[in-house]
């Protein structure tokens, strides 16, 4: 398993985690609703094109008391572009991968 506090790609499965002390509340909804908030507000195609790819959601989002983690098994959702998008920095979360 490979940690990077940064960018992960062409993974077969990944995770992340964030300190909800990070967030603010519309950030907290976007990303609980991720695919949801990129088609309706980021104005992203559901299936993917050359601009903007989204690909499969990630299915296992939850919140913790203190933290907000996800763990897909096919991360074809760009979600560290789907973080820059909504405000948050690099420094503000982790992924994890197993490529």
């Amino acid at each position: 398993m490979k940690r990077r506090c940064g960018f992960v790609s062409n993974s077969s499965s990944a995770s992340f985690v964030i300190q909800k002390k990070v967030l603010n509340s519309l950030q907290f909804k976007a990303i609980m609703n991720h695919d949801e908030y990129a088609f309706k507000v980021l104005k992203w195609h559901p299936f993917g094109n050359d601009k903007d790819f989204t690909g499969d959601k990630w299915e296992n989002i939850k919140e913790t008391p203190f933290t907000i983690e996800g763990y897909t098994v096919m991360d074809n959702f760009d979600m560290e572009k789907f973080f820059r998008a909504i405000g948050l920095k690099p420094k503000d979360y982790c992924f994890e991968s197993d490529s």
